[in-house]
Order: structure tokens, then C-alpha cells, then sequence
């Protein structure tokens, strides 16, 4: 379908015209801004709830990510096993490509390729998943602590839950 305006998409929806689910709005479908307005409303909501825990709550629970996570052993070995499962899996799903010919062989190649990149960083997000959520939590719990960068904060997520919520209902 043709690229329909924003006030042409409201006319739509408000007429319950079926055919909204198959138009373009600024060059994307229907059904990708309504996908993009639920993450923008989860994002949104999840920076109130962030709000409401406070900063002293999310340090605390950093900190108690890295106390549980010290064993470094246990959680290299619990991303060998997953990686481990994953290429075997990868490999058993693409021995039906390699035995199909010299196409399905280069793709079998690309997706095994494909799948090594993403054990390794599996394994080291496994090593060092305890320092990046701490980070993570420490870097949230400092912008809540600054009133001026939290104006900034509240403000974002308001416009994203509303807008969020906005697209998923013209999409709807």
C-alpha cells in the first residue's frame, strides 16, 4: 500500500478501516510502529519503576550481583556449556545445507562462522556479566542521584511511555 499520512492513519483507525494494518506511515508498516511503540512504552514504564526504587536500592542490588556471580568458574562453565549446545545445534541444523550443494555449503560456512563469533562474546559476557550489570546499575543509579540529569530522565521516559503507547494504539 502507498505511504499514508500521520492525520491520514488517525482517519483510519478512527473509521476502523482494515486496511491501516497494511499501510506505510513515513515509509514503515503499521505492525513495526506498533512493535516500536511497545518498547518505547516498556522503556518508558521501566524508567518510572527505576524512579520509584531509587539510586541507594540499585546499588544495593549491584552489589548484590557480584557477590552471588564471584565464582568465575562456575559461570565460565555454564557459557561453555551453552555455547557448546549452540554449536551443536547450529551444525546439526546446517548438515542439511552442506549435503544440498556448494551454496548450501558457503551458507553452512557463514551461519557456523556466525555462531563461533557469537560463543565468544557469549563467553565473555559470561566472565564478566557481574562487572557490566554493576556498571550498568551504578551508571542508572548516578543519573537518579543528580536532580538535573533526573528532570532530564523523567521527562524522556513520559514521552516515551506516551508516544510508546500512542503508536501501539494507531497500530492496533
Amino acid at each position: 500500500m502507498a505511504d499514508i499520512g500521520y492525520l491520514d492513519a488517525w482517519q483510519m483507525w478512527l473509521s476502523g478501516n482494515p486496511t491501516l494494518r497494511d499501510a506505510d506511515l513515513f515509509g514503515l508498516n503499521m505492525l513495526w510502529w506498533g512493535r516500536l511503540g511497545k518498547i518505547g512504552a516498556f522503556l518508558g514504564g521501566m524508567t518510572a519503576v527505576l524512579d520509584v526504587l531509587g539510586p541507594e536500592r540499585i546499588r544495593e542490588y549491584g552489589g548484590r550481583i557480584r557477590r552471588l556471580s564471584d565464582s568465575r568458574t562456575r559461570s565460565g562453565l555454564a557459557g561453555a556449556a551453552t555455547v557448546a549446545v549452540a554449536l551443536l545445534s547450529g551444525l546439526a541444523g546446517a548438515t542439511t545445507d552442506i549435503a544440498a550443494g556448494p551454496t548450501g555449503a558457503r551458507l553452512a560456512l557463514i551461519a557456523l562462522t556466525g555462531l563461533l563469533l557469537l560463543g565468544a562474546a557469549w563467553m565473555v559476557l559470561a566472565l564478566t556479566r557481574a562487572k557490566l550489570f554493576e556498571a550498568a546499575l551504578n551508571g542508572v543509579a548516578r543519573v537518579l542521584e543528580h536532580p538535573r540529569s533526573l528532570q532530564w530522565w523523567r521527562t524522556g521516559s513520559l514521552v516515551l511511555l506516551v508516544a510508546g503507547f500512542h503508536f501501539d494504539l494507531l497500530a492496533s
